[in-house]
């Protein structure tokens, strides 16, 4: 499936997410967390950044299945915080620092993807101007061809 089709059920994920943890920042929940909260928002948005700017099904693929992740260990964090303090930082430490390398590997697959689509039209343009160049030239010079080509056929005929 691809990352476009799933994109709703992320963002609605991530909002649930952040709204059902809403009144306990008002008790006061950990800076980690809000912070892993952040990071994956942020690895989100550069994912489909990446998947809007033509990276490769797969690439997103994973790099989806990473933000799961992450967002699991945000969860976890977020359930554990009023328990284990210790236990909901660590998980949310996770998070942060998955979201980071999903962040940047989104970033690298952007970055990729916008150089494949300039060469992509490069050569295309290139392919154009080398067809017209070619065609001007062919009727520009299909007077000698013509000639050409009856010169040829009289020399056959001499022969003959």
């Amino acid at each position: 499936m691809r990352f476009r089709q799933r994109a709703p059920l992320g963002i609605l994920l991530v909002l649930v997410s952040c709204l059902s943890v809403g009144s306990a920042n008002a008790i006061g929940q950990s800076t980690q967390i809000d912070d892993a909260q952040s990071k994956l928002v942020q690895a989100f948005v550069l994912v489909r950044q990446a998947d809007l700017e033509g990276a490769s099904p797969g690439q997103i693929s994973l790099l989806a299945n990473n933000l799961n992740l992450a967002l699991g260990y945000e969860d976890n964090a977020t359930l554990l915080f009023s328990k284990d303090i210790n236990a909901s930082n660590f998980y949310a430490s996770k998070s942060v620092s998955l979201s980071n390398a999903t962040s940047a590997q989104a970033l690298s697959l952007t970055s990729a993807a916008r150089t494949q689509t300039f060469l992509n039209q490069v050569a295309a343009y290139s392919i154009a101007v080398a067809a017209g160049f070619g065609s001007a030239l062919f009727v520009l010079e299909f007077d000698r061809l013509d000639n050409l080509v009856r010169r040829m056929r009289l020399r056959r005929t001499r022969l003959n």
